[in-house]
């Protein structure tokens, strides 16, 4: 099914992206804010074990892969059709907005924040792209990449909820040291 502009999807129309990424910027500094003055009772750092930190390692580079990479070429074949280039623009100036969010408020606020803007931004990111991918009839290879993309960051909210929340929980701490 084609859609013309007018009809494309509220989460890649570019004000649905700003207002997002207003929001999630006032929600991650809140958070951050009230982590550093020790209002909520979460850890600062992300407490990860050593196998974890090695998973993270590699995840961090599959993300780039299949989340930066991927939809950067994609806007690029597909720069010449208005609604796949608006998709994919939205899509990764959120990504950048991110990415950018999460170096500074790690480093201004606490670490653990990554994990709150990480999930917000993953929320989000499925969204788009399962909206994206009724925009506009992609080739079965597009199609299939655009899946591959949507289902990893699909797994990465699954890796956000099981593996990063825990480790910012204040009793991950005593499970980290048995688990090392």
């Amino acid at each position: 099914m084609l859609m013309n502009q007018s009809q494309a999807l509220i989460a890649n129309r570019w004000l649905s992206v700003f207002l997002f990424i207003a929001i999630a910027t006032l929600l991650s500094a809140l958070f951050g804010w009230l982590v550093k003055k020790g209002a909520l009772p979460l850890k600062p750092m992300m407490a990860f074990s050593s196998v974890q930190l090695q998973f993270m390692r590699v995840w961090v580079k599959v993300a780039l892969a299949v989340g930066v990479i991927l939809p950067l070429v994609m806007l690029v074949v597909f720069w010449e059709q208005s609604i796949p280039r608006q998709f994919f623009s939205c899509y990764l100036l959120a990504v950048v907005v991110q990415l950018a969010s999460e170096a500074s408020f790690s480093r201004l606020l606490c670490k653990s924040v990554v994990v709150i803007i990480g999930t917000l931004y993953t929320g989000f990111r499925i969204w788009q792209l399962w909206e994206g991918l009724h925009l506009f009839a992609y080739p079965m290879l597009w199609l299939g990449l655009l899946w591959l993309v949507l289902l990893f960051w699909v797994a990465n909210l699954i890796m956000l909820v099981s593996m990063a929340f825990p480790s910012i929980f204040p009793e991950s701490e005593k499970n980290s040291i048995e688990a090392g």
